[in-house]
């Protein structure tokens, strides 16, 4: 079934780059998919009519796909309709492209109310790490993202369906914790990561997707973290910065690339 998926994946990309037709890169932006509705079933995606993207599930994020610059027609679908605009097609959004931006459409809220949202995704800077959160979970309350011992705080009350601006960190080893409520004092161990190495020169967003009750088959909530950029190293010397700022920064960084392995491997025992 993930090979299926894949390959759907692989074709519809294929599809979108033929439907734009032979247009120069220069004047092309990128975009990408994310599946983040926790009761929704598996979808297909349409740009302007014609289906780009076949059988998303459920935390899936497709490849940037590039395509010219224009305003299109976004439409999501229950995988498997005809395209219809009907209930099984909720989903219509205009999206325009710039040229050299990347954009990423995230399908989010539960089904019944199924919404898209667009992000403009940031470049990476060489020499620096660069982290943005964003919370896609409509039944989850603001968050508060904390350095592991409490004693700083990274995000706070970031509510759905906003985003962060993005980090500029140091490269390092962090810690930190998440919590759900206004005196951190509920910090769920499944959105609770540990210490990682964070790298430099790459753009990374933090999302937050599922549903904090899970009732009705709904997914549960979970982070599952993305690449936006990656920049080619930096040729000076960087400076570190302080270490009040480095764990301000950094413990955001950390935060999604730990939720990104649990989120992996939850996915994988499922």
């Amino acid at each position: 079934m993930r090979t299926t998926r894949l390959a759907g994946l692989i074709a519809a990309g294929a599809l979108l780059l033929t439907i734009a037709g032979p247009v120069s890169a220069a004047g092309n932006g990128m975009v990408r998919v994310l599946h983040a509705s926790p009761d929704a079933p598996n979808v297909d995606v349409y740009a302007d009519g014609g289906k780009i993207l076949s059988d998303v599930p459920f935390g899936a994020l497709s490849d940037y796909l590039s395509v010219p610059a224009k305003t299109y027609a976004i439409r999501v679908c229950a995988a498997g309709s005809d395209g219809t605009v009907d209930a099984n097609c909720p989903i219509i959004t205009d999206l325009a492209v710039a040229a050299g931006k990347k954009y990423t459409v995230a399908a989010s809220n539960f089904v019944a109310t199924i919404k898209a949202n667009v992000f403009v995704d940031g470049p990476a800077t060489a020499g620096k790490a660069s982290v943005r959160v964003v919370h896609l979970s409509s039944d989850t309350p603001a968050v508060d993202v904390l350095t592991e011992d409490g004693a700083t705080t990274i995000v706070n009350a970031l509510a759905y369906p906003n985003a962060t601006a993005y980090l500029k960190l140091a490269a390092g080893s962090y810690d930190l914790k998440v919590c759900l409520d206004s005196d951190n004092t509920t910090c769920p161990d499944a959105v609770n990561p540990g210490p990682l190495d964070v790298s430099s020169g790459t753009a990374y967003t933090v999302w937050a997707i599922g549903s904090l009750a899970a009732a009705n088959g709904a997914a549960p909530l979970t982070l599952k973290v993305s690449v936006d950029a990656v920049a080619a190293p930096a040729t000076d010397t960087v400076e570190t910065g302080s270490g009040v700022a480095l764990v301000l920064l950094g413990a955001a960084a950390a935060f999604g690339l730990i939720a990104s392995r649990r989120f992996a491997t939850a996915r994988a025992a499922r």
